[in-house]
């Protein structure tokens, strides 16, 4: 995950730790860098972003 204020590439560890500080949970990754909130992407998204990163890799498409 890239951060939307600096660019920089968030850490593969860091992107699933919202901090948990906010009131009825952070939704939020923070940046490790710059401490921008970025939105945490919701579940069905990252399954539809994996899926397609197989697909741009050339692996098998019958699944």
């Amino acid at each position: 995950m890239k951060c939307g204020f600096c660019g920089r590439e968030i850490p593969a560890d860091h992107v699933q730790k919202p901090c948990g500080l906010c009131a009825g949970g952070c939704r939020k990754i923070h940046c490790p860098y710059c401490g921008h909130e970025n939105p945490a992407t919701p579940a069905y998204l990252q399954r539809f972003a994996e899926k397609d990163k197989k697909n741009e890799n050339g692996e098998d498409q019958s699944q």
